[in-house]
């Protein structure tokens, strides 16, 4: 049947399924299976699901505060209303649970999380295809120890097109509460880690982190909202992965800088703002034109109570019809935003309940239970494509030999 049917048709079909139905698709025939593993049609297929949203994932990590974490994975699902998401618990894989895990990005159908051993450990939810790296250095470990300190954290996984490497960012803090040997009371290094080339740099990074973790990736650079040492407030700074060097980001014109709380997030491949008046109102900003100050507009300014969070709110994506966004609170709730209704905001009605999440058992309420979450495109972008070439050519030895089996077939003897 594959032979009467225009192979450029082949090609449009198999882009509109599930990842789980192309793979399937694999083993019609060998023409199929080389056009579903080539890098044309996982680039073609990674587009189309970006660009259409309906073949994503909602990748939770849960922590019940004493160190033990679950990784939940559900469907994407627009416009839930106290309704449950169904989902499947799983583990990583035994060489990667060491300690805690932190979720660190994601980027092209791929999740980075971390663990205590500084591993990193790339899955694709789609395939359940999982590689870990080495330990990722940390220039900062031989401080970690001192007592007198406050250490500060932040991550970011991305896309580097300029060297065609996925990078693992670790940005490490620590202020001291007095002095070193040195003299210093302020280390901070930046930590790029190339998974292709197995390779990592570390640059000095000027700039006192604030609450939010992880970093917003937009046009070649990693963001974080963070302070100096001049008592400027909050500042929104970049780190550029092409040029190597940090750059201050224009902000928009406030009402007011009293008071004032900012958190940025990334919608539409633009960098935007949520800038907190605590008790009074949201204001959501955009920048359309990265980089230039004149570019910032508002989407819509939420009233009190319509959005009310303590420290953190990321915004994770936009509902099928663009109407909503889905927002995390303080790693404790998943909610859906309205941008269109008067007034706009959230209420208990567009709060999201991830089935199969652990109850905080009485024993431990006073331990902080919190979910760290990411929506991802399903894609079929492996981690193994990402290994040196001498590791993938055993790993593309292997998928061989295992679909010369299949094809061939076998008989099962009872």
């Amino acid at each position: 049947m594959s032979d009467h049917v225009p192979f450029d048709l082949v090609t449009k079909i198999l882009l509109r399924l599930p990842v789980a139905a192309i793979l399937r698709w694999r083993s019609v025939c060998k023409r199929w299976q080389a056009l579903i593993d080539s890098t044309e049609f996982s680039k073609l297929q990674l587009n189309h699901s970006s660009a259409t949203t309906k073949n994503a994932f909602l990748f939770v990590l849960e922590d019940d505060g004493c160190g033990n974490g679950d990784l939940h994975l559900a469907t994407y699902i627009d416009g839930l209303r106290r309704e449950t998401i169904p989902s499947f618990r799983s583990k990583p894989p035994p060489s990667a649970q060491i300690g805690v895990i932190t979720l660190i990005g994601s980027c092209n159908g791929l999740v980075c999380f971390s663990n205590d051993a500084d591993m990193a450990i790339i899955t694709n939810p789609a395939t359940q295809q999982t590689h870990v790296t080495p330990a990722i250095p940390n220039p900062l470990m031989d401080l970690v120890s001192i007592a007198d300190c406050v250490y500060r954290y932040g991550c970011g996984f991305v896309y580097d097109s300029v060297s065609d490497d996925y990078k693992v960012i670790k940005l490490h803090q620590m202020l001291m509460l007095g002095f070193d040997a040195n003299g210093e009371d302020f280390h901070s290094e930046l930590v790029i880690y190339g998974v292709r080339s197995n390779s990592s740099v570390s640059v000095k990074f000027p700039y006192f982190l604030s609450a939010e973790k992880m970093g917003v990736f937009v046009a070649g650079a990693i963001h974080w909202v963070v302070h100096d040492d001049r008592d400027r407030g909050d500042l929104v700074v970049g780190f550029d992965l092409g040029l190597g060097e940090c750059k201050e980001i224009p902000q928009p014109e406030y009402r007011n800088r009293k008071s004032l709380k900012i958190r940025i997030g990334e919608l539409e491949n633009c960098l935007c703002i949520f800038a907190n008046y605590p008790g009074r109102v949201v204001d959501v900003w955009m920048m359309k034109e990265y980089g230039v100050r004149e570019s910032w507009s508002i989407m819509r300014s939420i009233p009190h109570p319509g959005l009310c969070y303590d420290k953190r709110i990321r915004p994770l994506g936009y509902s099928m019809t663009g109407q909503e966004i889905l927002l995390q609170l303080d790693e404790k709730r998943l909610v859906w935003c309205d941008l269109k209704k008067n007034p706009p905001g959230v209420d208990a009605s567009t709060e999201i309940t991830v089935n199969g999440l652990r109850k905080k058992k009485k024993k431990n309420k006073n331990k902080k239970k919190y979910i760290d979450a990411i929506v991802c495109f399903g894609s079929l972008v492996s981690p193994g494509g990402m290994l040196p070439p001498k590791e993938q050519v055993k790993i593309d030895k292997q998928r061989k030999k295992r679909d010369g089996f299949l094809s061939a077939g076998f008989k099962l003897k009872l």
